[in-house]
């Protein structure tokens, strides 16, 4: 078991799976803290000078060797709350610089940053009224978000294929 934490959050956007922290439990974890395949989790805390990370928006594209994940306090999972948008399409609503600035209205802190939970609760979609007009960005957002899991994945198979044949080659 792993746990995403602000550490799989690059300064330049992007999820990366190397920030995980293998944990042991000791106690049970509520259900609502697993975080799955394409979950989008949003940064909460930021420790960077220039709050590169917070309100960054990030869907688990890779969950490394680790069968469950779960997330830290400094990250936030979000839903759609009904089936008007996928997860996709949320997705790459989140990670547009509408949401981005709209979260930088809600930070406070110094040294290390913190967002406001309002931030998630204040933010309108900009949905249209007939969100079916919004069907093919849908399907693309789904595809493009399920090919760069597919290549991280096999990005990192190919990684150890790499690795075991330098290691037995020389």
């Amino acid at each position: 078991m792993a746990m995403a934490t602000i550490k799989n959050f690059n300064r330049n956007f992007g999820f990366d799976s190397r920030g995980y922290k293998e944990i042991i439990p000791i106690k049970p974890i509520k259900k609502e803290k697993y975080a799955n395949l394409f979950d989008i989790l949003v940064a909460h805390t930021d420790l960077t000078q220039n709050a590169d990370i917070i309100g960054n928006a990030e869907p688990v594209l890779n969950t490394g060797n680790y069968e469950q994940i779960i997330y830290s306090m400094d990250l936030v999972k979000v839903t759609p709350k009904d089936n008007k948008i996928s997860p996709f399409l949320l997705s790459l609503i989140l990670q547009g610089d509408m949401f981005k600035s709209h979260c930088m209205k809600y930070i406070n802190g110094t040294t290390v940053l913190h967002l406001s939970k309002q931030a998630l609760k204040d933010f309108e979609l900009p949905l249209p009224k007939n969100i079916s007009d919004l069907n093919e960005l849908d399907e693309f957002a789904t595809k493009a978000y399920k090919t760069l899991s597919n290549n991280i994945i096999e990005n990192t198979v190919l990684e150890k294929i790499k690795s075991t044949l330098l290691n037995t080659l020389f």
